[in-house]
């Protein structure tokens, strides 16, 4: 018996939606459920209803159970609303240990859209491992009394890397947890203790919730540009400065996206994430400081800025990295998006990405630009590095704390043992 989706999730989802299922073998009903709501109960094929996501723009998690006579759940399966499905994935496979601890591992992928592999790393509490032709690395002796971290890479040409975690060990013993989600915790000062310390710090529907590792690791800054490119080159020219003067001071392995707002229609398709076209992945020393004003070309055509903006934060949180997203404007822009500043704005709170907004000029009171709420104006040198250099202290603050288990990201609040830092993406504390 088994029962799987047959609805995509990609995009960004409010309102209602029809919901479809196929279910293989005998089965009396099956319910349907979102975010632990009471269930939609079918009786009979076809196993499809329209659901209410609710007006909100926020992750949600959808519960497919098929039921027997009885009542007694024979299946299920379920689906994240608002959360990355990425287009590639990868995962870690453990080998033998039956009678102590695994003595190998395996990295697998899947790429949808074929692309090509460049290459595929894994390492084990930190330290790089050999991989074979089949992704295989023997590991080294180690006991199950402590806490054991594997993450893999694996990177596709021409710009796609994807990343997988595992744990196990400690207080898993022999079992694998590979369901883990990446909090974003924005530390005031110092470091954050080891792992086995930070019990209690997160919890969620008031649980606490077990920490199974802590990530510093490279950054991603996703940038929707607004101005185009002849408008921008007369603006920076006001600034007084050669492109080449100013330089993108962060990590060597940290990276910036960009994403157009002005969408390209794909046939067949109206989500948004399909629609808008996302850059490579640059590396800081590729892009510049001014680099960021200037995006990667002429944006023309309408402007679905807020849902770009949406986008940019649904896509910082397809991998386990420390993440923002940065909104160029002009000042006096409109938008022909089908979400409300607002809503993306709660949006991005809900799964913690935190949200910079520059300008070129000063927004006019009641502008579109203005809605977005504090925004730094970057039309002097001075302004700009100011600017940047709040970027930068923001991206430098954030950890990323994996927590065991899959939650949807709203669900996960600080604990009472928590001290000295705050939620990536909520407003800082004073």
């Amino acid at each position: 018996m088994t029962i799987s989706f047959l609805t995509l999730f990609f995009g960004l989802i409010s309102g209602p939606l029809p919901v479809e299922v196929a279910v293989s073998g005998p089965v009396a009903a099956v319910e349907l459920t979102v975010d632990g709501r009471a269930p939609v109960r079918l009786a009979a094929p076809p196993w499809k209803k329209t659901l209410d996501f609710g007006p909100e723009l926020a992750p949600h998690r959808v519960l497919a159970r098929a039921l027997d006579a009885r009542g007694e759940e024979l299946a299920r399966a379920e689906e994240w609303a608002n959360l990355p499905h990425p287009e590639a994935r990868a995962e870690i496979v453990l080998e033998g240990g039956k009678a102590g601890p695994p003595s190998a591992a395996r990295v697998a992928w899947t790429n949808v859209l074929g692309e090509t592999l460049e290459s595929a790393s894994l390492t084990f509490d930190g330290r790089p491992l050999k991989l074979d032709g089949t992704g295989r690395a023997a590991l080294p002796a180690h006991d199950l009394r402590s806490l054991h971290i594997l993450a893999a890479e694996v990177r596709f040409m021409p710009e796609r890397t994807v990343r997988a975690d595992a744990a196990y060990g400690g207080q898993y013993g022999s079992e694998v947890s590979t369901e883990l989600t990446a909090v974003p915790l924005r530390v005031r000062s110092g470091a954050l203790p080891p792992p086995k310390a930070l019990g209690g710090w997160l919890t969620s529907g008031s649980r606490p919730l077990s920490v199974a590792a802590v990530e510093e690791g490279p950054a991603q800054l996703f940038v929707v540009c607004v101005p185009g490119s002849p408008e921008m080159e007369q603006k920076l020219g006001r600034i007084g400065a050669r492109p080449d003067d100013f330089e993108l001071l962060l990590g060597k392995e940290d990276r910036v996206r960009f994403l157009h707002p002005s969408p390209n229609p794909v046939a067949g398709s109206d989500e948004p994430r399909d629609l808008f076209s996302l850059s490579g992945a640059y590396t800081t020393a590729e892009v510049g400081l001014q680099g960021l004003l200037r995006g990667v070309g002429e944006n023309g055509g309408t402007k679905r800025i807020a849902d770009a903006v949406a986008v940019a934060g649904l896509e910082a949180t397809s991998e386990n990295r420390r993440r923002t997203v940065l909104l160029v404007l002009n000042g006096d822009e409109r938008d022909a998006g089908g979400y409300d500043v607002a809503a993306v704005r709660r949006y991005l709170a809900a799964i913690r990405v935190p949200l910079f907004v520059w300008t070129l000029s000063r927004p006019a009171r009641g502008s579109f630009a203005a809605s977005w709420g504090p925004s730094t104006d970057v039309s002097s040198a001075q302004g700009l590095l100011r600017a940047f250099e709040e970027l930068r202290i923001e991206l430098g603050a954030q950890r990323i704390v994996l927590v065991d288990g899959r939650h949807l990201p709203q669900s996960v609040a600080l604990g009472p043992k928590a001290r000295g830092v705050e939620l990536a993406g909520m407003a800082k504390s004073p």
